[in-house]
């Protein structure tokens, strides 16, 4: 499939355990990656111009989304890039936390995308801490979105989920790679987020990709895919 320039390269980077869980049922924040993932997904974001995740991720883990490594961030700043990552949310209703830490954080700039059905007072309650954009309509469409950061200069975006997030991107033929570290324990629970949820797809829909990479390090498995 050829990739329209009118939008950025996008890239997901998710953790699972064995059985394909992101997090418990109870959508506790997640702390079974090692360092030496949180290593690899420093890297993964210091490749990126924007880092963008769902409301429902927000509601589960609320904190910025930032490059830990100095040296990394040096290295941006040595090219020309931001410190940080643009933060976008991706949230149509704004059903999140509006004081918490992914709003208060200050080294880094966020911009949140929702549609006008979002109430107005919550809209205006942000805009001092983050750039607003409401479309018309009660969804947000992510063709447009895609238009939109490109337009802003994003030529790599970096999609950390949630699920139900994932899957509008992969259902609309948007996701040209995915990093996934293979984590060694086992969560269960039919109900535990997936890197994927949404409604899913047929059979004749599945998204296939190719392995290109593959690393092992103690118990964990790297896996680096590419759009086939």
């Amino acid at each position: 499939m050829t990739r329209s320039a009118r939008r950025p390269h996008c890239f997901l980077n998710v953790a699972v355990s064995l059985d394909g869980k992101v997090a418990s049922v109870a959508r506790e924040l997640p702390s079974f990656p090692s360092a030496e993932d949180r290593r690899v997904m420093d890297q993964i974001r210091a490749r990126s111009d924007a880092i963008l995740v769902g409301g429902g991720t927000l509601r589960a883990a609320d904190f910025p989304l930032r490059i830990r490594s100095r040296a990394l961030q040096v290295r941006r700043l040595a090219s020309g890039r931001p410190e940080q990552p643009l933060n976008v949310l991706l949230s149509a209703s704004l059903r999140v936390p509006l004081t918490g830490r992914f709003f208060s954080a200050r080294d880094v700039k966020r911009l949140v995308v929702t549609s006008s059905a979002a109430p107005k007072r919550l809209r205006e309650r942000i805009r001092g801490s983050a750039e607003v954009l409401a479309w018309k309509g009660r969804w947000v469409s992510l063709r447009r979105l895609m238009n939109e950061l490109h337009r802003r200069g994003v030529r790599e975006l970096l999609l950390e989920g949630g699920g139900a997030t994932n899957f509008e991107f992969f259902r609309q033929g948007l996701v040209d790679e995915i990093y996934m570290t293979l984590c060694p324990l086992i969560i269960g629970g039919a109900g535990s987020p997936t890197p994927v949820d949404g409604a899913g797809f047929p059979p004749e829909l599945f998204q296939r990709y190719l392995l290109v990479a593959m690393k092992r390090v103690r118990s964990e498995i790297y896996l680096h895919y590419r759009r086939d």
